[in-house]
């Protein structure tokens, strides 16, 4: 590794060559300070209906979704088992996997509502629908509930924080892949990100929290895991049974009813896809050189909520259900259902001014960016700015 002999550079100081995005990132920076306005005063600005959740029009959003799931498995599956020209497979399957991965994220994305219990007024209902759903996605419902709600109660929190947890300075010197020495190496970590990053942070817990008194690293399938507490040990053996039960449904559906070319192209690649738009979506909302992460006292709920980015993904706004383009009111009012997210975006954002993080960069733009520029954040200090160190 070749530290000893680059030159460090950081967006606290003037740009180096080649750093472009550096050059005015501290006049960009939200503010740091406690914000003018309260959580109160952000919740009376939405009108009172939007924090009203309807078993009726959640349940009519699911199956919208589920039928553009299913539409889509039938032309595929006709598709799989007729004799049709080479060609005709070369541009089908390419196009049903990438529809397919989208719709099916907003059936995921239905089941995180389920997670936060802003699908129903029922909780039992919503974790009957979210077991389902994120089983059918491969997530263990409650396990991942546990953890995603403790990232949503300490967000950009250093010592509390569950998910996105920027890597710090002590640790970039011992990991050679964090300083990429050529463009090849960057364009191999953004892909390794997208393919395995989910079963990766599910596994292995990467980017999450660290437990160094832990000699394994803890996992979303291991109720003993330190991510969870005693109370919490069922709900993770539920978890992990009903996964086990559909791995079951899926190998007897593949080797006995259909075929394993079946469960590959109709199912696996499009889960992969599914995966992909979680962790490219959560990563660029949580991760940019314009927001802060904060240590000890300085953090609070407010300051901490407010920390994430709303980025515009065009259409797939709306089939995302508004989770791209409106991730700040989610995490300020976590209860509220997706349908009336983007109503109560436009209402807090006059109260929010500097506080509100937008972000139009093209997405795949600000992947690059992001994932070259957000590389460390320093081992002390109460409030803490992603740097880098740049190419040569």
């Amino acid at each position: 590794m070749e530290t000893s002999t680059r030159k460090r550079a950081n967006f606290d100081s003037p740009a180096a060559e080649g750093s472009e995005p550096a050059a005015n990132v501290t006049d960009s920076r939200m503010p740091t300070e406690n914000p003018p306005f309260t959580l109160k005063d952000l919740k009376d600005a939405v009108p009172p209906h939007c924090f009203e959740r309807s078993l009726l029009i959640s349940t009519l959003y699911l199956l919208l979704d589920l039928a553009g799931v299913f539409l889509m498995y039938v032309v595929a599956f006709w598709v799989f088992n007729a004799s049709l020209p080479l060609y005709v497979h070369a541009v089908f399957w390419p196009v049903y996997w990438i529809c397919q991965g989208c719709v099916g994220f907003s059936v995921w994305i239905i089941a995180h509502e389920c997670g936060h219990y802003s699908f129903c007024n029922s909780k039992r209902i919503c974790d009957i629908v979210g077991l389902v759903l994120h089983t059918a996605l491969f997530v263990p419902y409650h396990s991942w509930q546990i953890t995603h709600a403790k990232h949503h109660r300490n967000t950009n929190r250093m010592e509390g924080d569950q998910a996105f947890l920027p890597n710090t300075r002590s640790l970039l010197k011992s990991e050679n892949d964090l300083e990429f020495p050529n463009i090849f190496w960057r364009l191999v970590h953004v892909v390794k990100y997208l393919s395995i990053g989910w079963p990766g942070y599910l596994i292995l817990n990467a980017r999450g929290k660290p437990y160094k008194e832990y000699r394994l690293r803890p996992n979303h399938f291991n109720p003993y895991a330190p991510i969870f507490s005693p109370k919490d040990f069922w709900d993770v053996i539920l978890s992990d049974v009903a996964l086990l039960v559909w791995i079951g449904v899926l190998y007897y559906l593949s080797a006995h009813v259909y075929s394993f070319g079946w469960l590959v192209c109709l199912y696996g690649i499009p889960l992969l896809n599914v995966n992909m738009w979680l962790v490219l979506i959560t990563y660029l909302q949580h991760s940019d050189i314009k927001v802060p992460h904060y240590a000890g006292e300085e953090w609070t709920w407010l300051k901490g909520a407010l920390c994430t980015v709303d980025r515009d993904y065009g259409v797939l706004n709306y089939v995302f259900h508004h989770l791209t383009d409106c991730h700040v009111a989610h995490h300020v009012f976590s209860y509220m259902p997706h349908y009336h997210i983007a109503e109560a975006t436009e209402a807090i954002k006059p109260i929010l001014g500097t506080y509100y993080n937008y972000d139009n960069t093209p997405v795949w733009k600000a992947l690059w960016n992001t994932d070259s520029y957000c590389r460390f954040v320093e081992d002390s200090g109460k409030i803490l700015w992603y740097k880098f160190l740049p190419e040569h």
